[in-house]
């Protein structure tokens, strides 16, 4: 099979050109490899479909060294603005005090000596003024200095001003020397010269090799503004002057640009043209709700919308300085790649002092499949380009985004944006960077909406020349040109549609897993999950890295770091991270933490977003107050602890659950891994998450001596915390029986773990909690050591328990204000008791030994040996 390896300077995940070309050359028939950058610091492999993609971290080293020095040169020179005479005169002066200073005293007088110092002490306040009156003028004449030479482009070189490009080059030549390829396709203009000089590196070992050239945009008409210039695009137009000649082939994005590239250059053969289009022949089925309800606008209110880039050079500045003109308007901006950019908030600022904030709506992108049927619902879409050289050949995507989803168009005036709508009639063309004439246009065709929806959806061959089809089809024909065969690239009976594929990492599935978790390790299980594993899954290896929070009980695990370092020393991290990804196949992030400390974040996406893309498996793991939703559980039993949402502890705890709950959703919904959760109460808090039961060690918790034999039975009660146990009312009324001698009552704090099994197996009675209404570890532990447990465990979470497989939960049910009567009821059928506590060891064996867990985290987690 030929392989192509195509080179972007980008991520290429917002790079919906790239993705559909990859695809287009893979539907023929070809292995397709597309080499990108990775922002996050180390390599990452994923699989697009038929498509391999890789990122590779660029170093920028040349860059910042040449940035650098042009700081230091810039301060080194210095330009001062010219000094006024009185500037002179006060310098004059200054320096007049500054020699006599200088010389000896001798016999100068003490009034001399001192009327001197105060003459200096004067010169000296007026030069520092002077001096700080001219430090502003200074950094202007800087400033100018810097924008006049931004501004000379006789002398621009690629090689002088572009040391990026160089950067680009050494991290990407070894990737593609590595590679096997037979056709090398750069897009965009950065990678020319990398292609050019690999093609050639091939070559001179006798292997065949060619490339290809494909200018996604008019470089001398690259739009200016800060930080780019002049000699910046001067310079981008000198290296694609330098080897677009030594291309095998030269692909772009409109005809007429196509003509120009070829008188400018004279080359040989008008490029081909691919163009930017989207795919027509496919359906999309929203996820999520169309622009007109992202708003929250009823169906008669106008809405129009822009959907891309946010750059002053897109215009949609003007647009906005139109809404004054337009008082019942709305204007939709789908901001690519966010809409937390600075120019979004320039927008959002340019409204406030129109007045017009409360009709802009600044949205997140969709995916680029689904954007046509996301836009479908406005009425109008917008393209307000200002006038740069590139703009005047531009035919975007977006241009038939808009049109694939039934809108009629209002256009700048650049020139092939005019004249396609023009004389396919379905909009009206307005004058680029002047709010009144767009407010005209907008108007116009906001009374003719109907016949321009009309004319666009009856027009069956308005679309069919501009549809990703035709030009997937044209860029195949290309490849069959420069691979010499017709049968070289088939043409495929379907296109992959791109939203039927997903970028999905290249899994580290070619060798034994290796799961690490962390950070928080609460009540051990962490470490309980691990040892499960790798009792059960023969052959995968674990990894428990704690966070020491000060807290009194520490529980084992395989690594350990202060509160401090996790929190403030990056190189703990970064050592921590590179260890983790060269070796883990598996990253289990417990409580919503991170675990590489804070460098990506302060919660598990970004920790979860990098591991995946280096192909790290990703799960979440859930404890209990992290998820727990307050007011939900308030809903559920009388004695919740969250019965007030003005208490600091449960205001806190809601707070955390509203903003932690809807990212750990999101993370479900998107398929980016499993999420379990420690109990079965937890479970509706997060849609599709799974039990994981927590684990304990029945070899070290094992059954103590008999129970209820002694006349005064001995009750513990060990909550982890008193305030979400319910343990202040228990501790009232087991006080009153310990006083009158029924029980001897032991309250339990801050024992270390490895003395806990004998202070259960002390117990005849353990008392586990009385609030939540679930069982966690503790109560495990007891059943595990057949001691009786009485603890208030909600009705669902029993049905849950027992449909596992295990029989009954053998807790015996009471509330804070019936444990007393329980506590009376064992002790008058001390039998009957005893049985239930011997259910209890039997029951845990069968769920809560790490076997079921083990089982639950292979499958889940695709685990092997």
């Amino acid at each position: 099979m030929t392989a192509i390896l195509m080179m972007v300077g980008n991520d290429i995940k917002h790079d919906t050109r790239v993705y559909k070309s990859a695809l287009a050359l893979a539907d023929g028939g070809l292995e397709v490899t597309v080499l990108g950058w990775s922002p996050s610091g180390y390599r990452e492999e994923t699989q697009f479909g038929p498509v391999r993609i890789i990122r590779v971290p660029v170093a920028w080293r040349l860059r910042d060294k040449a940035l650098a020095k042009r700081a230091a040169r810039r301060t080194k020179r210095r330009i001062p603005a010219p000094p006024t005479s009185r500037d002179k005169r006060i310098r004059a002066l200054h320096d007049g005090l500054r020699r006599a200073e200088a010389k000896e005293f001798g016999g100068r007088s003490l009034d001399a000596r001192v009327k001197l110092g105060r003459l200096g002490r004067i010169a000296q306040g007026k030069t520092d003024a002077v001096l700080a009156r001219l430090a502003p003028k200074e950094e202007q004449w800087r400033e100018a200095f810097a924008e006049w030479m931004g501004e000379q482009t006789r002398f621009a070189s690629w090689r002088r001003d572009l040391p990026e490009i160089d950067d680009f080059e050494l991290a990407y030549a070894p990737v593609i020397d590595a590679q096997e390829w037979e056709i090398l396709h750069a897009h965009d203009v950065h990678h020319v010269g990398t292609a050019a000089r690999a093609v050639h590196r091939r070559r001179a070992q006798g292997r065949p090799a060619k490339w290809v050239y494909d200018s996604h945009e008019y470089v001398e008409g690259l739009p200016i503004y800060p930080p780019r210039t002049k000699r910046f695009v001067a310079a981008y137009v000198d290296l694609e002057q330098e080897y677009i000649h030594r291309a095998d082939a030269v692909i772009t994005v409109t005809p007429d640009l196509a003509e120009h590239l070829r008188a400018q250059y004279q080359l040989p053969v008008t490029p081909t043209v691919v163009m930017n289009s989207p795919q027509l022949a496919t359906q999309v089925t929203l996820d999520r709700p169309d622009v007109r309800a992202t708003c929250g606008l009823a169906p008669d209110v106008p809405l129009v919308v822009y959907s891309g880039g946010v750059t002053p050079a897109r215009g949609i500045q003007t647009v906005v300085s139109a809404l004054p003109e337009l008082p019942e308007v709305h204007l939709a901006v789908v901001c690519v790649p966010h809409n937390k950019t600075r120019n979004v908030k320039a927008l959002r600022e340019q409204a406030e002092e129109l007045g017009v904030a409360d009709r802009l709506h600044l949205l997140d992108p969709v995916g680029p499949a689904q954007v046509s049927a996301f836009l479908a619902t406005a009425d109008i879409g917008v393209h307000p380009l200002v006038h740069f050289g590139g703009h005047e050949f531009s035919l975007p995507n977006k241009l038939f985004e808009y049109l694939h989803a039934g809108l009629p168009l209002v256009v700048s005036d650049c020139r092939a944006l005019a004249r396609f709508v023009r004389e396919n009639e379905v909009g009206a063309v307005f004058t680029a960077e002047d709010p009144a004439s767009c407010a005209a246009a907008l108007r116009d065709v906001l009374e003719r909406e109907a016949a321009l929806r009309e004319r666009i959806a009856g027009d069956s061959g308005l679309l069919e020349p501009y549809g990703w089809e035709r030009q997937a089809a044209s860029l195949r024909g290309l490849y069959r040109e420069l691979l010499g065969s017709p049968e070289s690239v088939a043409e495929p009976t379907v296109e992959t549609a791109l939203q039927d594929v997903h970028e999905e990492p290249a899994w580290r599935d070619d060798r034994p897993s290796v799961v690490g978790i962390g950070p928080a390790n609460m009540a051990g299980q962490a470490w309980a999950w691990a040892k499960a594993i790798e009792r059960n899954v023969p052959g995968v290896a674990t990894r428990v890295i704690t966070v020491d929070r000060g807290l009194a009980l520490t529980f084992e695990t395989d690594e350990t770091v202060d509160l401090a370092t996790y929190r403030r020393d990056k190189s703990w991290g970064e050592r921590l991270a590179a260890r983790a990804f060269a070796d883990w196949t598996h990253l289990l992030l417990e409580a919503g933490r991170p675990l590489f400390g804070i460098r990506h974040g302060r919660d598990f996406e970004g920790d979860a977003k990098l591991a995946r893309a280096l192909g790290l498996r990703v799960g979440l793991l859930m404890h209990g107050s992290e998820i727990r939703d307050p007011a939900r559980h308030a809903t559920t039993t009388p004695w919740s602890p969250f019965t007030d949402p003005t208490e600091e502890l449960t205001a806190r705890l809601q707070s955390q659950f509203d903003v932690l709950s809807v990212k750990i959703r999101a993370f479900a919904a998107d398929g980016l891994g499993p999420v379990f959760a420690s109990t079965p109460d937890l479970l509706p808090d997060v849609p599709g998450s799974i039990w994981l039961p927590v684990v304990v060690d029945t070899q070290r918790w094992r059954p103590g001596p008999l129970v209820l034999e002694r006349e005064r039975p001995v009750v513990v009660h060990a909550p982890s915390r008193a305030s979400l146990k319910g343990s202040m009312a228990v501790d009232a009324r087991m006080a009153r029986l310990h006083e009158e001698g029924v029980i001897e009552y032991r309250r339990l704090e801050n024992v270390p773990p490895a003395q806990m099994p004998q202070r259960i197996a002390e117990a005849d009675i353990v008392l586990d909690q009385f609030a939540i209404g679930t069982y966690g570890v503790l109560a495990c532990e007891a059943m595990a050591s057949q001691r009786v447990l009485i603890s208030h465990v909600s009705q669902p979470t029993r049905e849950f328990a027992g449909a596992a497989g295990a029989g009954e939960l053998p807790i015996l049910e009471a509330t804070p204000d019936t444990v007393g009567d329980v506590i009376a009821a064992v002790l008058a059928d001390r039998d009957a008791a005893r049985e239930r506590a011997a259910a209890g060891r039997r029951f845990v064996e069968a769920l809560h030994d790490g076997r079921r867990s083990a089982q639950v985290l292979a499958e889940h987690l695709h685990l092997h040996g």
